[in-house]
């Protein structure tokens, strides 16, 4: 039982009664390693968060860095090790220096403690259990009101994918959301996409000849930026500087897009309402356009009916078409759970769906896998905020 309960919540917040609560539910608990290949790191998470890690070298020269998060080590862990266990909760410190939109933290090391589930087959049921759980012991620290935002990134690329956009405006608008911007700044980005023309014909001409083959990776290396000096680019294979060149050259890329296309991708980043009145709001949205996102929309009336048997009040749930994270290993469900009054823009948990973080790291069959971590720093914030 978790300890000293007074009115159904907890007296103090005790950071091992969370651990203990999740070990309670079946996870069994896991430190992974302290460092992690930097180049694992790069691939999920792009090169501008390189600033904000913190780096060593192996003895064999391997550039590493510090954990900046738990799942990246954990599924390393738990893909090369054959675990038995595929429910782990962690407790300890992760490394990056914070982002400019934190309000809650100014020093790299921050302590996190949350729960990673690898391959159940039943993802809404296991995304509901990971929502309420956390939603659970997250009620009983905190004297203060919840709120749970909901959003589910792979709903917004399918339709992406009915309005017919070449490749490199779709990478565009997809890194647009990963970034976590607003409806109003993706919005404006997108007006700036279709005032300008494209004008760099050199550039793509290479891209779409690697695309199609007719490069390999050192010769697209040596077309697109004048030299083959790999030195530069620490450890990281020619494959990956070569992706890495192509991401960042998609996030500038100037495309075109029509006003019709604009007005349906902004509706949808509009939605901002209670779950019920979402699922109602995105049937009538793709009858209006004719699309189909039935498969997304489905999933949401199935999260809708096991919310509903669960411990979470349903009117502190909302649906946020923009919410998003920074991290390209993303597939589904995204949720956070905030202080519904703070003053701050940090929530407590995070979490959502990825199921393709193993076929990333090398496995041959994917795997389901979807999380959440509560940040401490930031309850502990919120708790003596709200006591003053």
């Amino acid at each position: 039982m978790i300890k000293e309960i007074k009115n159904n919540k907890l007296s103090s917040i005790d950071p091992q009664s969370i651990r203990e609560f999740y070990v309670q539910q079946g996870y069994k608990f896991f430190n992974p390693n302290m460092t992690i290949p930097a180049n694992v790191v790069m691939n999920f998470m792009g090169e501008d968060v390189r600033n904000r890690l913190l780096f060593t070298d192996a003895p064999d020269g391997e550039e590493l860095c510090l954990r900046p998060d738990f799942t990246l080590p954990l599924a390393l862990n738990y893909l090369n090790n054959q675990v038995s266990a595929h429910k782990f909760v962690y407790d300890g410190y992760a490394f990056r220096f914070p982002s400019d939109n934190e309000e809650t933290r100014s020093c790299p090391e921050f302590r996190q403690i949350g729960i990673e589930n690898f391959g159940s087959l039943d993802k809404i049921k296991t995304e509901v259990e990971i929502i309420s759980q956390t939603y659970d012991i997250l009620s009983k620290l905190c004297n203060f009101e919840l709120e749970i935002k909901i959003s589910d990134i792979s709903l917004f690329f399918q339709l992406l994918s009915h309005l017919e956009l070449d490749s490199f405006l779709t990478n565009k608008i997809k890194r647009l959301y990963w970034q976590g911007q607003g409806g109003k700044e993706i919005k404006k980005s997108l007006e700036n996409i279709i005032k300008r023309k494209f004008d760099t014909k050199i550039d793509i001409k290479i891209i779409e000849s690697y695309k199609k083959g007719k490069l390999t990776n050192l010769e697209f290396i040596k077309e697109f930026t004048g030299y083959d000096d790999l030195s530069i680019y620490s450890n990281r294979t020619p494959e990956q500087i070569v992706t890495n060149f192509i991401n960042k050259y998609d996030s500038n890329y100037i495309g075109e897009l029509n006003i019709s296309n604009l007005d349906i991708i902004l509706e949808f980043l509009s939605l901002d309402e209670d779950l019920q009145t979402t699922i109602e709001n995105l049937h009538k949205f793709q009858n209006k356009y004719k699309l189909d996102l039935s498969k997304g929309i489905i999933d949401f009336e199935d999260r809708l009916e096991k919310l509903e048997k669960s411990n979470v009040e349903l009117n502190n749930i909302k649906f946020n078409a923009t919410l998003s994270r920074k991290v390209e290993y993303y597939t589904g469900l995204i949720f956070q759970i905030s202080n519904k009054n703070s003053q701050t823009i940090d929530p407590l948990a995070i979490g959502g769906r990825y199921d393709k973080i193993f076929e990333e790291l090398g496995s041959y069959e994917p795997i389901p896998s979807v999380g959440c971590s509560i940040y401490i720093d930031r309850l502990l914030h919120e708790e003596v905020s709200n006591e003053k």
